[in-house]
């Protein structure tokens, strides 16, 4: 079993370009909802919570998100208010409970205004903790009201880990390990004395994976290589591009390998590269057999007559 976690992330804005409300909730690294306000409109139901418990669970998530939308639209003017500041502000919170392997558990929730730690919650204790002076009034203003601690509290100790809980069994199969795919593509650089290959690695699940490039000693190779970030393939899987820029002496080379190692697949995968250019010899040298052939044929019938 491993390590669980559902995040709640809400971001409230007043005066700037953003939209005035974001907010997503995520079980590891699954959206299962996203609200931005420049659409009104959440995102529609995951086809994993599309049966009669699933969709009783969503409503209760969206009720309880709607009601956070204006904890956050509140938060925002207030504070502003109160700092008189100007017009562009931003408001984050985040909030998480965790569940363990060994069955216990976490949780934690901080809020930040434009982008710097503003006040925290400790469920244990119940009390807000201010991170800056201009903060306290808010850290009094929440521990006064205590239907809203009894309602924070509750939530971080049993209710967030019950949605963990009821998440995890219903998105069984979205959870399930894929084993990624791999090919190698060819492409040209600025040098013209250099090739880059690309490692192309998609449609895995967990995001977790390590991609290798091996030369022909079966080393992994340091200089040359770049990649990218891992990247969601918007189908609940993930991507990745590896590059490693071959010389022109080694360009003829058959010792270059991609290697991949995922949780998916036991061992590692591992594809050889091919280059295109022995196969442009091979076609050559064919050519050029079938020439003599036709050639000496050609002699051949005019001695024989």
């Amino acid at each position: 079993m491993k390590v669980h976690r559902l995040r709640r992330h809400c971001i409230a804005t007043r005066g700037t370009w953003f939209p005035k409300n974001v907010q997503f909730l995520m079980l590891d690294d699954v959206v299962v909802s996203y609200y931005n306000s420049s659409a009104d409109r959440e995102t529609k139901i995951p086809d994993w919570l599309s049966h009669p418990e699933g969709l009783k669970f969503w409503k209760e998530i969206s009720e309880n998100l709607k009601f956070n939308r204006h904890v956050m639209n509140t938060a925002v003017n207030l504070i502003n208010e109160r700092l008189n500041g100007s017009h562009d502000h931003t408001y984050q919170a985040q909030g998480w409970c965790q569940l363990n392997p060994d069955n216990t558990t976490l949780a934690s929730m901080g809020h930040a205004y434009d982008g710097k730690d503003f006040v925290s919650f400790d469920v244990k204790s119940q009390m807000w903790t201010a991170a800056v002076p201009e903060a306290v009034f808010y850290k009094l203003k929440r521990e006064r009201d205590l239907e809203d601690l009894h309602r924070l509290t509750t939530h971080y100790e049993s209710g967030c880990i019950s949605w963990l809980k009821k998440l995890l069994q219903f998105s069984l199969k979205v959870l399930e390990k894929k084993a990624p795919q791999v090919k190698i593509v060819e492409g040209p650089t600025q040098d013209a004395f250099e090739m880059e290959l690309t490692c192309h690695v998609t449609g895995f699940y967990p995001k977790e994976v390590q991609v290798e490039w091996l030369g022909p000693d079966n080393r992994p190779l340091v200089q040359g290589v770049s990649g990218d970030a891992v990247l969601p393939n918007g189908d609940g899987t993930y991507q990745l591009r590896r590059r490693v820029r071959v010389p022109e002496g080694a360009q003829n080379s058959e010792g270059y390998r991609c290697l991949v190692l995922h949780s998916s697949v036991r061992g590692n995968i591992t594809v050889n590269w091919v280059p295109k250019r022995n196969l442009s010899i091979v076609f050559v040298t064919v050519g050029v057999v079938s020439l003599i052939l036709a050639a000496t044929a050609a002699v051949w019938c005019l001695l024989s007559r």
